[in-house]
């Protein structure tokens, strides 16, 4: 078996875990009794236990697929020795800082910006909104899982696996344009961002350290700075 398959699926699969969840619910809803008009509306308003639920898909797929790799999330590049384990800790809490801060005052305001002037598939300030009225869910999928199962799909899993059949160049690449389509639900403008702001830097960084340490720390710092950050606004 190609041994690249795997880690392909994965990729293919995680965003369209969503369209199958959104879809499910249309269906949920339906038999409800909600009327059409209202089941996009009700959907976008369970945005982050749509999240949740994704979060959970992904995890059960990448466990299912990473043991019949013989490729264990828990120990594979986790490892990092004592002298390395304090800058990978310190670097990633700083990277996502960082990252989080040029999000609240750069990225965000252009991102809603672009969607009023060029326009997007996703109404300007709609994701932030409804995010902040299911907190639970939120912090549960956003920070509990997110950054553990998004860096292990990605920076982790298949990020290794490409690096043994591809170039760096081509594995980044990949990787971060998948990282990107996986947020789709946000809009177009959101994908071109979590991609370029999120997905490549960790890539290079993930790349360069051969270990998750400081991109996971990095995601976890970035996330919860944002599950504040949005809570108090909304």
């Amino acid at each position: 078996m190609n041994s690249l398959k795997r880690p392909w699926t994965n990729l293919i699969l995680a965003p369209i875990w969503f369209l199958i969840i959104i879809v499910s619910a249309s269906i949920y809803f339906g038999v409800k009794g909600v009327s059409e008009t209202d089941i996009p509306i009700r959907i976008s308003e369970n945005t982050p236990t749509v999240i949740l639920i994704v979060q959970v898909f992904l995890l059960v797929t990448l466990m299912f697929t990473t043991r019949k790799d013989s490729f264990n999330i828990l120990k594979s590049g986790w490892t990092t020795d004592n002298t390395k384990l304090p800058i990978d800790i310190f670097g990633g809490i700083i990277t996502g800082a960082i990252l989080a801060t040029l999000y609240f005052y750069i990225f965000s305001p252009l991102q809603t910006y672009l969607q009023i002037n060029i326009g997007d598939y996703v109404p300007a300030g709609e994701t932030m909104m409804v995010l902040g009225k299911q907190t639970i869910p939120f912090f549960i999928a956003n920070v509990l899982f997110a950054p553990f199962v998004e860096e292990s799909l990605y920076r982790n899993y298949t990020l290794t696996r490409f690096l043994e059949k591809y170039i760096s160049t081509k594995s980044i690449i990949v990787t971060v344009t998948m990282f990107g389509l996986l947020h789709w639900v946000g809009g177009l403008w959101y994908i071109i961002m979590t991609g370029l702001l999120v997905g490549l830097p960790f890539a290079i960084i993930a790349t360069k350290r051969k270990n998750i340490v400081w991109v996971f720390v990095a995601h976890l710092t970035l996330n919860l700075l944002e599950f504040i950050y949005i809570t108090t606004k909304t």
